[in-house]
């Protein structure tokens, strides 16, 4: 056998090692425009191994000039419309499939709320000043895939070694959320009616549980996170209140 034919042999098929899929049918069509488009400039990335995977570096910044329309961000604790909402998902969906990839994750941050498409403690936010990282530490090169069809966004990394993991998402707080009053002079005195709906808010751990042979080997926390609580706003009606105190004089 010659050279080249044991290196050849010793170059092993690349098999898919990990996959994540998370939903966004219901999303606008701004959203899924930018999923779509973060998702495209991700796919068929390969790393060699020790190579580092840039999340801002791959997809770029999100700006109309660069692609990315208008959608529901997280910023300062409140949805609000910003370029570029959607990202996050893309980010949340490859983060996780780098994890049960067994990568290692070098830089992610929690969203300040609660996110849909993730558990808790299994999110990343991304934004100029927040990136996803994370190195292939595996003994090959390994590629990424992403694919957005609409519905479903589904991550995929291919690669030679392959670990057995499972997510676990820990909820070890509730954090009530407040309730604000607010006056309506476009409601009649006494009715109330919700603004804004409340949703709490959550201190969670993130696990992963590496498997061997169907046995659980060890358990691993990789995050702590808190989520801020929503608050919740009600209106009260104000309408007629200064007629009724004159009738009552």
């Amino acid at each position: 056998m010659t050279d080249v034919d044991v290196a050849h042999a010793e170059a092993p098929k690349q098999r898919l090692i990990a996959h994540f899929t998370t939903y966004y049918g219901e999303s606008g069509e701004g959203r899924k425009s930018n999923i779509a488009l973060a998702a495209s400039r991700i796919d068929k990335t390969v790393l060699a191994p020790e190579d580092e995977f840039s999340f801002n570096d791959a997809v770029g910044r999100r700006t109309e000039a660069n692609g990315f329309k208008t959608a529901y961000i997280i910023s300062d604790g409140e949805f609000v419309e910003g370029i570029g909402g959607g990202v996050c998902q893309v980010s949340s969906t490859l983060y996780n499939c780098a994890l049960l990839a067994g990568l290692a994750i070098t830089c992610v941050r929690a969203h300040s709320l609660p996110v849909s498409y993730v558990a808790p403690s299994f999110d990343a936010m991304v934004s100029s000043a927040s990136d996803l990282r994370f190195v292939n530490t595996l003994s090959a090169p390994v590629t990424v895939r992403m694919y957005a069809d609409g519905k479903y966004l589904r991550a995929e990394i291919y690669g030679v070694d392959e670990v057995y993991i499972r997510r676990r998402s820990e909820t070890v707080d509730v954090l009530p959320y407040p309730t604000e009053y607010r006056e309506d002079a476009t409601l009649e005195a006494g009715e109330e009616k919700v603004d804004t709906y409340g949703k709490n808010g959550i201190r969670s751990e993130g696990w992963l549980d590496y498997f061997k042979d169907g046995e659980l080997e060890y358990s691993l926390l990789i995050r702590r996170d808190v989520y801020a609580p929503q608050k919740q706003i009600i209106l009260r009606g104000t309408h007629g209140e200064d007629k009724a105190g004159k009738n009552a004089q």
